[in-house]
């Protein structure tokens, strides 16, 4: 393919849009993201007001974000043998039940913190097919040509569900309350089914007496151990969901130690880095080239997570704001080009299961969350989240020194 052609193909991304297959999934992605994150900011907000407590809190959101690490890896190895669209089908039902139970249980009043714990479990093993199903089904329906794009679009839209999540959840939170927000969920969820339900079917990738699955998740590791631009990835992605993703979920214990808010403002702080992120996954999407992808990748990396580091002890409230967005900016690159490097390297048989090993490092995220909130309890929020920000970001420059070419 020429260079020029290649520049008219990412210079017209609204093409894409034509494509129905590609265009429900890109909507059950952006209506999905935007349910998981107010779920997370209303449950870290409930959980805090209730309870008062940093680890707590982190409790709280782990559960959401556990699957992702347990089950990630392991729905990336079966979906070789199953229908993918059902495996939607599947997933956004039980989150559709699970919204609904709490949504009525919080009628009644306060609800146990141990059953919002398991109904965010149920929610977040639900949202832990997205990476190695509905992102797996993005690279199906789209040419190898315009996956860039497609996966700077779906990443710009993730980015801009970050922003409205939170805003939506810490409205209605304060409004309405807890109960309302998981109405709002509810009906999201049913929304979603009905986009999945008019994709087609999708064929099944191994015969049944083709490999076993011991053999796909050993086979998927081994083939991103031996591949330096997927083991970069593989790593960078272990890191930041550790050491800088997890600030995420301290964000309401962080925000009133450090400014005093309620949960709009709280969802302000929140929704800032979504709104960077989304903006810059915008120009990433219209000028990304391929010859640029680890760079991006990289030194958006490095961009977030020197966000979180400049914001982690700011005293003021709107100076924190545009730190947060700038660092948004900074990690639209990193995501954008963490599912398009691994799904370039990749031969179709290996997408699945490569992409279920992503999905097991950006579950790293709730093993940071736990670990930070435990710090937060004998400290401060703004101490734990300096700590880890430094931390990170030394890593960051270790990995580089190693793997050379996950900046060139």
């Amino acid at each position: 393919m020429s260079a020029e052609s290649s520049l008219s193909t990412l210079g017209n991304p609204g093409r894409l849009f034509k494509n129905n297959q590609f265009l429900r999934l890109w909507t059950v992605g952006g209506l999905g993201g935007a349910m998981r994150w107010l779920e997370i900011l209303v449950l870290g907000i409930y959980a805090f007001d209730v309870s008062g407590s940093a680890l707590v809190v982190s409790l709280m959101v782990v559960a959401r974000m556990a699957p992702m690490v347990l089950f990630g890896t392991l729905i990336g190895a079966v979906v070789d043998r199953l229908d993918r669209r059902l495996t939607l089908i599947v997933a956004f039902s039980s989150m559709a039940l699970g919204s609904a139970f709490i949504a009525i249980s919080g009628l009644d009043g306060e609800v146990a913190l141990w059953v919002l714990a398991l109904v965010a479990f149920f929610n977040g093993l639900g949202w832990s097919t997205d990476f190695p199903v509905r992102r797996t089904l993005i690279s199906d329906a789209v040419d190898a040509d315009r996956l860039g794009t497609a996966m700077a679009f779906d990443s710009a839209t993730n980015s801009l569900t970050r922003m409205l999540g939170p805003l939506i959840g810490g409205v209605v939170y304060q409004w309405l309350g807890l109960s309302s927000a998981f109405a709002i969920s509810t009906a999201v969820y049913v929304l979603i089914l009905v986009c999945v339900l008019g994709l087609p079917k999708s064929a099944k990738r191994l015969d049944k007496t083709a490999e076993g699955l011991l053999f796909r998740l050993i086979d998927g590791f081994s083939y991103a151990r031996r591949n330096e631009q997927i083991l970069g990835v593989l790593l960078l992605t272990a890191i930041l969901n550790f050491f800088a993703f997890s600030f995420a979920g301290l964000v309401p214990v962080w925000a009133v130690e450090n400014f005093d808010v309620d949960p709009i403002r709280i969802s302000f702080l929140v929704a800032a880095e979504g709104g960077g992120a989304f903006c810059g996954a915008i120009v990433v999407a219209y000028l990304a080239r391929p010859a640029r992808f680890q760079q991006i990748f990289f030194f958006g990396a490095v961009v977030f997570v020197g966000g979180v580091l400049i914001v982690a002890k700011l005293p003021v409230y709107g100076a924190a704001l545009a730190i947060l967005f700038l660092g948004g900016v900074g990690i639209s690159g990193f995501g954008a080009m963490q599912s398009t490097i691994v799904l370039n390297a990749c031969p179709p048989a290996y997408r699945s299961r490569v992409m279920g090993v992503v999905a097991a490092c950006i579950g790293a995220g709730p093993l940071g969350v736990l670990h930070l909130g435990w710090l937060a309890e004998y400290s401060s929020a703004s101490s734990a989240v300096l700590t880890f920000s430094i931390t990170g970001m030394a890593l960051i420059f270790v990995i580089a020194l190693r793997l050379p070419g996950i900046r060139r």
